[in-house]
């Protein structure tokens, strides 16, 4: 890990000079500890510690390179979105405020009423809140599947290899480890399906007291993430279906419960998720058709800008499509044979997951349909996992063999390379690199940076402004401002940039809209987009590019004023053009909390109530660290939701208040302030040298920052 972590600092410091030495040293960094975590896994006899701490790591390593790629500000246009609804609970707002980019956001915020909270109780920077939030779900995903597999195959190679499995997942390496809905939902769901299965095994006040935490968990995903909580509602509504009667009634009460919670919440919701949705399953349906039809037009292994795929990759894409489906197909087929022998319908519920997943697959076929794919992809592979574990552990001499455990180690790194490759994205978006136009993170450079700074500091919040598609996601999560980026009332905002000249069209457009502020980047001509558009999709027919005299029209326009100017970034205001001005979203900063001392005091009266109540939350450790975990996140998304909402969520004087308290009731009771640690009594010097490169890595990575 930490040599990999170095090789992963030294690929960001050396990709924005030479891009491919810095992808060989990407790649090096990604397969070189996957194998090693692999092989561990995959080990006869590794410690029962050592297997837990590299499961750990399978979940959390993949995070952390990730974020390694820009670790100071949020890499991913998807994040971004997430930010700006965390940013309005932070000044205020309260629950729902508007996003003006991702709608649905404010009505979804588990994962940014957590991160809310450890802002608000630590005093922590916003950005390492956002990373450590993310790493602790992936930590939880990773150790939820494993001591869920352990529930199905008391063997711990069995369930190590599920981990494994999942792992090689196309969302696993890139876009579970983003500052998403998705990252925490994915947790939560998982870990109260976990704990359903931990209370279905248990009896007595122990099975109550796991079916509550699991309804608590479950519930947290309604509120967390759309599909999440369709899907894990759907299997949980198969599940009890298929399983015997006498152990039934806990899964029925918990479906009942989590159905209740997501008719009502989708039923309120049902307009926003309408307009969310609909247009991308249209557009997914319509491509289909054409493709069907033989009309449609494929771009496999390209994107619209022209770059292209590798012939390497090209060949490991395919042959983890291969590799991937049949397994998928043979284990389904093996585990429905099983099943209708034996009349097990959990076992066929499995094989018929595991049989569905190659459609995910074929979806990339056509381009609207490859992020629903992917997206079905995290979900199915769930059950796909398990069933390639169980089939392949069943013959348990078959472990034992060197020959066949290294069959199965080189087909686990061909998969992972595969899954990393389908789920990344193409070769400019995976390390910081020169500007391209419409690219992620790519877009977001030191220019682009610097003006959404400027932005922040100098333009009212709410302004309506116009930018394309990577400053906008920035200037509406980082400097508060609203981007308009589709059309309305039948005026597009696209099309103030691409004609040559500006005329009474484009002054209707700023007038109609009410748009006071325009963003200009004159290197959109440099290329067409490499996401397929510049503001919008649909902005034009057919792929258009954006001409420099298109860009160099608006310092000619009379009524528009350049009020920031550097390098190739422009932003005009358009007040001389006589527009009627709109604020839009939370424009204020209202504070939080009852002032430092009734924080501080509140949080010494929790710590000692929490504290009164000990004896009673005994049975807490028999949870485990995982189910532990995702009951705190649960009800922190409770407890957070109601402060934020209040507006009374205190800040770091809570924290403070709780701490003395403890302390001093400690001190009281003679016990020790500091748990004792044990430390072996000789460290073995390669555990020093990976911790010190671990650090060593991360600071590179910071120092290249």
């Amino acid at each position: 890990m930490g040599l990999g972590l170095v090789a992963d600092g030294l690929a960001v410091t050396v990709a924005p000079h030479d891009y491919g030495a810095g992808l060989a040293l990407f790649w090096a960094a990604v397969l070189g500890p996957a194998v090693v975590f692999m092989a561990v896994l995959m080990a006869a006899r590794p410690s029962r510690a050592l297997r837990e701490f590299t499961v750990a790591a399978v979940g959390v390593y993949p995070a952390v390179l990730y974020r390694m790629s820009s670790p100071l500000v949020l890499g991913g246009y998807d994040e971004h979105l997430h930010e700006r609804t965390l940013m309005d609970l932070l000044h205020g707002s309260g629950l729902f405020a508007p996003n003006p980019v991702l709608p649905v956001s404010p009505y979804y915020p588990g994962l940014e009423l957590v991160t809310g909270a450890a802002v608000r109780l630590t005093g922590a920077p916003v950005m390492l809140a956002m990373s450590l939030v993310v790493l602790l779900c992936r930590l939880l995903l990773a150790l939820t599947i494993y001591h869920a597999a352990l529930t199905v195959t008391p063997s711990r190679r069995a369930a190590s290899f599920v981990v494994i499995c999942y792992s090689v997942s196309p969302q696993f390496f890139y876009f579970n480890s983003q500052f998403a809905y998705q990252t925490m939902a994915l947790a939560l769901g998982l870990g109260g399906l976990f704990l359903l299965r931990r209370a279905q095994l248990s009896d007595g006040a122990a099975a109550r007291r796991l079916s509550l935490l699991a309804a608590l968990a479950l519930i947290a995903t309604v509120v967390t993430h759309h599909v999440t909580s369709w899907m894990v509602l759907g299997f949980l509504t198969a599940w009890a279906a298929v399983t015997p009667r006498g152990r039934r009634k806990v899964l029925v009460r918990a479906a009942a419960v989590m159905a209740v919670a997501v008719a009502a919440w989708t039923a309120v919701l049902a307009a926003r998720l309408a307009g969310y949705l609909g247009p991308v399953l249209t557009a997914a349906l319509s491509e289909s058709e054409s493709f069907i039809g033989g009309t449609g037009q494929r771009q496999l292994f390209s994107d619209p800008a022209g770059s292209a795929v590798p012939p390497w990759e090209r060949v490991v894409l395919l042959g983890y499509a291969v590799l991937c489906a049949g397994a998928a197909l043979a284990c389904g087929w093996i585990l429905l044979r099983k099943a209708f022998r034996g009349r097990n319908g959990r076992v066929a519920l499995l094989g018929a997951l595991s049989l569905a997943y190659p459609v995910t697959l074929a979806a990339h076929e056509v381009p609207a349909a490859a992020e629903l794919g992917d997206r079905a992809s995290t979900f199915l592979f769930f059950p796909v996992a398990l069933s390639c574990a169980l089939v392949v552990s069943w013959p348990a001499a078959r472990w034992r063999g060197p020959a066949f455990t290294g069959a199965l180690l080189a087909a686990a790194t061909l998969a992972y390379l595969g899954g990393v490759l389908l789920g990344s994205g193409p070769d400019w978006e995976r390390l910081p690199g020169p500007y391209l136009v419409s690219a992620e993170a790519r877009t977001q450079d030191p220019q682009t940076l610097a003006a959404v700074q400027w932005a922040a500091a100098h333009l009212p919040a709410g302004s309506r402004v116009v930018a394309d598609r990577v400053p906008a996601a920035l200037l509406a999560s980082q400097a508060r401002l609203w981007p308009v980026y589709v059309p309305e009332h039948g005026l597009d905002p696209a099309w103030l940039y691409f004609p040559a000249t500006w005329g009474p069209g484009q002054t209707a457009i700023v007038s109609g809209l009410h748009i006071r502020y325009l963003y200009v980047d004159h290197r959109l001509a440099g290329s067409l987009p490499h996401e397929g558009f510049y503001i919008h999709k649909g902005e034009t027919s057919r792929a258009e590019r954006i001409s420099g005299a298109a860009l160099a029209k608006f310092s000619r326009v009379r009524g528009l004023t350049a009020v920031y100017r550097h390098g190739p970034v422009t932003i005009y205001d358009t007040s001389g053009l006589g527009v009627v001005q709109e604020r839009n979203g939370f424009t204020g900063n209202r504070p939080m909390g009852l002032g430092r001392p009734w924080d501080a005091f509140w949080g010494a009266m929790v710590a000692a109530l929490v504290f009164a109540l000990l004896p009673r939350l005994a049975w807490v450790p028999d949870i485990g660290a995982v189910g532990t975990g995702v009951s705190v996140i649960a009800a922190t998304i409770g407890v957070s939701g109601v402060g934020f909402g209040l507006r009374v969520m205190p800040g770091p004087a809570f924290t403070v208040g709780a701490v003395l308290t403890v302390a001093v009731m400690l001190a009281v009771r003679g016990r020790r302030l500091v748990p004792r640690v044990l430390f072996p009594a000789r460290l073995d010097p390669l555990v020093v040298l990976g911790v010190l490169a671990c650090a060593g890595g991360l600071a590179i990575a910071l120092h290249a920052a």
